[in-house]
């Protein structure tokens, strides 16, 4: 374990939450999901953490904290983005034919019974508004009701140097203080005017942070750069890593057919994938999405195919030495679900600086 404030990390998935709260000095104890992939892929870049398979509907708090082998107060903040689809207070019991409906209460009860310092939720932006507020003022009162005070946030990723404009809520809860979200140092859109953006950065665009890829035909897989990196993005993403899950989807002639048909920023025609569409080298992606998706969403600004898990990644901020294992699918899936690890890190710094600072006296 290292010397940082201590970290466990709920509903991990691939780990882009732990990834940017170790970036910023935190000692991230373990990662807890259910999923083999996921598993795979946490350990292969969390060596220092542990890994529990576990389904958290039916684990408690303290059942995890035995488990992992950690005392009660080992934990100084919880982590986790439990997902929130179905989630409806009218149902007073789970739904089974949907799991879901309640880990966000899970999330809660969790904290309750492994009572840390501070705990981070995130979750889609929707979560707010979701019953005319009322999930949202739920949230709130049941954390309060547990000794937290708890700060409600919504962030663009794009505002901290992801190339990608996609929007997440985070509750911030703390025991001994209050929480302030940070403000990026980027501006939301290439079209936004320095007048508007104040004296921040132009944001990061998916030109700045794929054009070094090398190009790939439908089905091909590359692992050499195609040049030295461009940019301040390109370089910091690459370090000293190799290139791996740089893959482009198996597509047949039909689809590539469909994705020459459209050019940069446009929709893809297809009558029932109305989101698909081809991405501009100079803007920000759009959301990125997750779930298993057997094939692709976003298509390359200039290649007639889709995006390849490590375009995927890097749209995320996630750095190439981050590899992606299990199906593709569910690559894909922990490319779309994650928190982008950039963002994870500038909140992370902030609660380092807030919270723990208030909490050790230092």
């Amino acid at each position: 374990m290292g010397e940082g404030p201590s970290v466990v990390d709920l509903f991990c998935g691939g780990g882009g939450l732990s990834h940017g709260f170790q970036s910023a000095g935190f000692d991230v104890l373990a990662g807890v999901d259910d999923e083999p992939a996921f598993e795979e892929t946490y350990r292969a870049n969390h060596e220092d953490a542990a890994f529990l398979s576990a389904d958290l509907h039916e684990r408690s708090g303290t059942e995890v904290l035995a488990e992992l082998g950690l005392a009660a107060d080992a934990v100084d903040g919880v982590v986790g983005g439990p997902p929130c689809q179905g989630f409806s207070l009218a149902q007073a019991n789970p739904n089974p034919g949907d799991q879901r409906n309640f880990l966000v209460t899970r999330f809660i009860e969790s904290v309750y019974e492994i009572d840390p310092d501070w705990f981070l939720m995130e979750n889609v932006p929707t979560i707010a508004t979701m019953e005319d507020g009322a999930v949202r003022e739920y949230v709130v009162d049941q954390f309060e009701k547990i000794g937290y005070e708890v700060t409600f946030g919504e962030v663009n990723s794009v505002s901290f140097g992801v190339p990608q404009t996609r929007r997440r809520a985070f509750f911030v809860g703390c025991k001994d203080t209050t929480f302030e979200f940070p403000e990026g140092d980027h501006r939301e859109s290439a079209a936004q005017t320095t007048l508007g953006g104040g004296t921040k950065s132009p944001p990061v665009t998916v030109g700045d942070a794929l054009s070094d890829l090398p190009a790939l035909d439908p089905g091909e897989e590359r692992s050499d750069y195609a040049t030295e990196p461009a940019t301040e993005y390109q370089r910091r993403c690459r370090g000293d890593a190799a290139l791996t899950n740089h893959r482009a989807p198996n597509h047949g002639e039909r689809v590539v057919g469909r994705i020459r048909r459209a050019g940069e920023g446009e929709k893809i025609p297809y009558d029932s994938w109305s989101q698909k569409r081809r991405l501009a080298w100079d803007d920000p992606a759009p959301t990125l999405l997750g779930g298993p998706r057997p094939t692709y969403h976003f298509a390359h600004p200039e290649q007639d195919r889709g995006l390849s898990v490590r375009e995927r990644a890097r749209i995320q901020s996630f750095p190439d030495g981050f590899e992606f294992h299990g199906p593709v699918t569910k690559q894909r899936q922990m490319t779309g679900n994650a928190v982008p690890p950039l963002v994870a890190r500038a909140i992370a710094t902030a609660i380092r600086e807030q919270v723990v600072a208030a909490t050790r006296g230092v």
